[in-house]
């Protein structure tokens, strides 16, 4: 199991779901017998209509709270990796995407030939500032695009 990252965990977020994972109250509503009785019934149908009338407040909530931990990384860029395929140096970093597995953002910064201080030990290029500034700024660009259509949802969610 992968370590805990702080900077990429909400509230919302969990509760709200996404395409791949049900929301938390849909998973407490399909549990239960298969008969409940008259009070439980009643209280659960008391809880899925508050569900129902507030369901759209949790979801913009949701999607505030994702570009807000996007935000929180993309101004800080400290936590970052470099990583080797082929003749590709690539640059990681936590980024909080509801949709996708990977909860980091991941890109190219150069091809090793223009590093050779880093072939024999990756480590050696973060001390190389224009190495790790062009890193910075292809991470923070990869960034941009999905806060930018992040916060393009959120407003339509308002109007």
């Amino acid at each position: 199991m992968g370590r805990v990252n702080k900077t990429i965990e909400g509230v919302f977020v969990d509760i709200v779901g996404n395409s791949s994972k049900l929301s938390g109250y849909d998973q407490f509503l399909n549990q239960g017998t298969s008969t409940p009785s008259r009070e439980l019934s009643k209280l659960t149908s008391d809880y899925k209509s508050l569900i129902t009338n507030h369901k759209e407040v949790f979801e913009q909530l949701a999607a505030l709270e994702e570009v807000i931990m996007q935000l929180r990384i993309r101004e800080s860029l400290d936590d970052i990796k470099l990583s080797q395929v082929r003749e590709y140096v690539y640059a990681r970093t936590p980024f909080y995407r509801k949709d996708k597995v990977a909860k980091d953002v991941r890109v190219i910064v150069d091809k090793m030939e223009f590093h050779p201080e880093g072939e024999e030990n990756l480590d050696n290029l973060f001390s190389k500032k224009d190495f790790m500034d062009k890193a910075k700024y292809k991470l923070a660009q990869a960034m941009d695009n999905e806060i930018e259509e992040n916060i393009r949802i959120i407003k339509l969610m308002s109007k």
